[in-house]
């Protein structure tokens, strides 16, 4: 089984581009051609583009806060894979995780911030002992992509 959130990030980029440009023209329409000033009065201007400049960076920023990541999931009879990179203004933290299918020990969801954050968590069995990976949020993919990977984690042979 494999699966990614590929085209939600690519959603949420296009939606973050065309939210600037909306901006930048709505910003140069305010204040170059004073537009606005015939029918509203300068503070009414200025509460206008607080509002709209809030809101911007709202969709701006919304990837980061709420820890969006592209996920590339599979899991296959030689090995359960977990590929993920950062989201948002700034991308970066681009991480892997590779279990071969002889060390997988299960795995483990969790929900943060009120029910906010989804995270991931992957052990593997390591010297005898289970060993657990940081956590990887995957707040990113739908309800039914979770289930999916949870179902497929749960009738994966384990080690354990």
């Amino acid at each position: 089984m494999t699966l990614d959130n590929g085209k939600k990030i690519v959603l949420l980029r296009l939606i973050g581009f065309i939210t600037t440009l909306i901006y930048v023209l709505y910003i140069f329409l305010a204040y170059f051609p004073k537009i606005f000033r015939h029918a509203m009065s300068e503070t009414s201007v200025n509460i206008m583009t607080a509002v709209v400049t809030a809101a911007f960076l709202l969709v701006l920023l919304w990837p980061a806060i709420m820890k969006y990541r592209y996920i590339w999931f599979s899991a296959d009879e030689r090995s359960v894979t977990l590929r993920w990179y950062k989201t948002g203004v700034v991308p970066g933290e681009s991480k892997s995780i590779e279990i071969p299918a002889e060390k997988f020990a299960g795995f483990e969801m969790t929900k943060k911030a009120m029910g906010l954050h989804h995270y991931l968590t992957l052990f593997q069995q390591v010297q005898g002992r289970r060993a657990a990976y940081s956590p990887v949020s995957i707040t990113a993919l739908s309800a039914r992509q979770r289930k999916e990977i949870a179902n497929t984690l749960s009738n994966y042979k384990s080690a354990v």
